[in-house]
């Protein structure tokens, strides 16, 4: 059975390369960050990444799924936050995606900018979601996207169900949008989430994270697409809990390796009774493509170091 490279409380792992190391950000209060010295770690903990949520933002609600990229900016981290005044549904607050951009470093610390890159209640975001399934829902799990025209995009989800997975194009900086809406680019009638892009040999892969989190079905999965924006394809199965024998592996990201591959990151529970008491903790897998160069494949799971 794979082992975990972070023990550590570590869900909805973003994970950036830093040069021949990596730094990870996790679901939790102010981003929990993390550097490892190659995938398989040492890992060891940065603190908090994102001292201030903004001026938007409610303190206390925690930060859900955060993620960075690399810009002519700096360190660009896309983040969900509960906005002031916000509304709770059910048992969860719906939120609004922010920006925060760290100069010194992928470690941070991350400047917020006054308002929400995407929020469905701010008339000052780039994005307002139009057309989304569910009128009251706020948007979460922020994953950035750079295709090999250049352009750069921000793909994320909608809460509540149906849920639905979409795209905004942004700005060269990644720090505004590009002057257009987002677009849907999946619905589902029950949860889809933590939405991954990657561009290979022509077509379009996204990673997307199916059923809830809080159990043993929660898994990862892919779709494919010769257009960004249009999928209509099957959702494959990559990890769940029969492939891997891990309780929930979720949250997925995928980040250059050193040896010129890909390794995808992700969390799972470290008990088959998940609760708020148990750990999501971070693993780290080798992502191949088949032997056809375009079939998305976990070819093995890497072991910890140090």
């Amino acid at each position: 059975m794979p082992r975990p490279v972070y023990r550590a409380d570590f869900p909805d792992p973003g994970v950036v390369r830093d040069g021949g190391r990596f730094v990870a950000y996790a679901t939790g209060d102010q981003v929990n960050a993390a550097r490892g010295e190659t995938a398989s770690g040492p890992w060891r903990s940065l603190g908090k990444a994102l001292p201030s949520l903004g001026p938007w933002a409610m303190a206390g609600r925690g930060v859900w799924a955060p993620d960075v990229v690399k810009t002519s900016a700096g360190w660009v981290m896309y983040y969900s936050a509960v906005p002031i005044g916000a509304k709770k549904v059910g048992d969860s607050y719906q939120r609004c995606i922010g920006v925060a951009v760290s100069k010194s470093g992928p470690g941070g610390p991350f400047a917020a900018t006054s308002r929400p890159l995407i929020c469905p209640t701010d008339p000052g975001a780039a994005d307002r979601v139009p057309g989304r399934p569910v009128a009251s829902a706020g948007v979460i799990d922020p994953s950035p996207f750079r295709a090999s025209d250049g352009r750069r995009y921000v793909v994320y989800k909608t809460q509540q169900m149906p849920s639905s997975i979409r795209m905004l194009a942004v700005s060269g900086d990644g720090r505004s949008g590009a002057g257009r809406p987002s677009r849907e680019l999946v619905r589902h009638s029950g949860i889809i989430e933590a939405p991954v892009m990657v561009e290979r040999r022509g077509r379009f892969f996204l990673f997307v994270s199916r059923f809830s989190y809080a159990n043993c079905s929660y898994a990862t999965r892919w779709l494919w697409s010769s257009d960004r924006w249009r999928w209509t394809g099957p959702h494959n199965d990559l990890l769940t809990t029969a492939k891997t024998g891990l309780c929930g592996p979720g949250g997925a990201d995928v980040a250059p390796s050193l040896d010129g591959g890909t390794r995808i990151f992700f969390h799972a529970w470290n008990t088959r009774s998940p609760s708020p008491t148990r750990r999501r903790q971070l693993y780290a897998g080798i992502l191949t493509w088949g032997r056809d160069g375009l079939t998305p494949t976990v070819s093995g799971f890497l072991r910890p170091a140090g």
